[in-house]
Parts: structure tokens; sequence; C-alpha cells
């Protein structure tokens, strides 16, 4: 499977299994978000695993979402905006430092996939709050949480906008699929998919008022 099929494939979950995620699996998904691009080279990010249920039920009361608990392992992700300060400023330091965390998290959740681990991300908490929970340093603050575990029931991400709709050339409003006769790219036929998938649900909604009027 391509690295681009599999971008499409990642999944999140309701209802987790109870099966614990091995510490080898556990370890790839980490080594997977130490390899995430940091701005000028900075590698800002720390990572602490959590599994303890007192602890899980801490993250739970910051983040708002219960399946925190409910999985078996959910690893926090702390950005160092001191050292990232160092690099880029302290006024760019938190936004810098959000999108390492961000990059992050998407190798860590495609590299979960890749082992049969659904993965659910939270961010936009009050991260000083849960840098306290966890004793975290001053300036250590935690921007995301992965939770990671096994389903019977997998979760599709939703569809995305057709490529069509949010990808230009040159200059904004100049549509990629109007500049080229069938272009040859991936992604084109699923834009085809929507646009067709749009255009039924509208038929059907036209149909359904003239049955009213008529």
């Amino acid at each position: 499977m391509s690295v681009l099929e599999q971008t499409r494939k990642i999944t999140s979950f309701r209802k987790p299994k109870d099966e614990t995620v091995s510490r080898k699996v556990i370890g790839r998904i980490l080594e997977a978000g130490r390899q995430a691009p940091s701005p000028g080279g900075v590698q800002s990010l720390e990572f602490v695993v959590v599994e303890s249920e007192e602890v899980k039920e801490q993250i739970e009361m910051v983040v708002g979402d219960e399946r925190v608990v409910e999985a078996p392992t959910s690893i926090i992700i702390i950005g160092d905006r001191q050292r990232m300060a160092r690099r880029v400023g302290a006024e760019n330091a938190e936004k810098a430092s959000q999108a390492e965390v961000s990059c992050a998290v998407q190798n860590m959740r495609l590299v979960a996939q890749e082992n049969g681990v659904s993965s659910c991300w939270f961010s936009g908490f009050e991260g000083e709050v849960l840098a306290d929970k966890i004793s975290a340093p001053q300036n250590k603050v935690p921007t995301a949480v992965v939770s990671l575990a096994y389903t019977d029931n997998p979760v599709p991400m939703k569809e995305k906008f057709g490529m069509n709709e949010i990808c230009f050339y040159d200059e904004y409003g100049s549509q990629v699929s109007t500049l080229f006769d069938g272009p040859e790219w991936e992604g084109i036929e699923e834009e085809k998919r929507i646009f067709r998938k749009k255009q039924k649900g509208l038929v059907d909604k036209l149909k359904r008022r003239l049955r009213k009027v008529l």
C-alpha cells in the first residue's frame, strides 16, 4: 500500500476492544512521532505514554472525551516552547511548536494504522492545566493527546472536499481541473466520485420538493 493510500485508511474508534497495545507497537508509534519534521530542526517534542487509569482520568477531565479513559494507551505530546523560542523567537514559539506536534500526530497515526491500531487525536484543550496534572515543567506544554486502541468497528475519516474545490494553480481561484485536459494525478477519480454523489443528492432533493408540490 502506498503512503497516499495509507493516509486515506487512518481510522478512529468509538468503542475500543479490551486489548492492550504491545510495547513493541507503542515503540514504533513513538519512533514515528520522533521522526516528525521540526521548524529550524529544533526538535521541541517530548512524549508521555499513559496507561494508568488514574492518569487517563485526569486527561479525560481536561480533554473532555471518555475515549481517553476507555483506550488502553494514550500518548501526550508536549512542546517545549522555551527551546523553540530560542530558534524562532518567543512570539512564534507556540505556533511553531504546534506545527511540529501536528506533524508528529500524523506520523504516529499512520504507523498505528499500519499496525492495525485505530487512533483518536485530541487537541484544542488547556495545555497548561494538563501540564499541572502530569507535573510537567514550566514551558513544556501538552499540545495533543493521541489515544490508541484496537476496535471491532473502526471509524473511517470523514469524506474530504473534492480536489477541485480546494486546489488552485498559480493563483487563488484558478482551479486545477479547469487548466488541464484529463489531468493524470491521484485524486481526480475521487473528485469525480464526490461530485457525482453531491449531484445525486441535489437531484434527490429536487425530486422530493417536486413531489411535495405536485
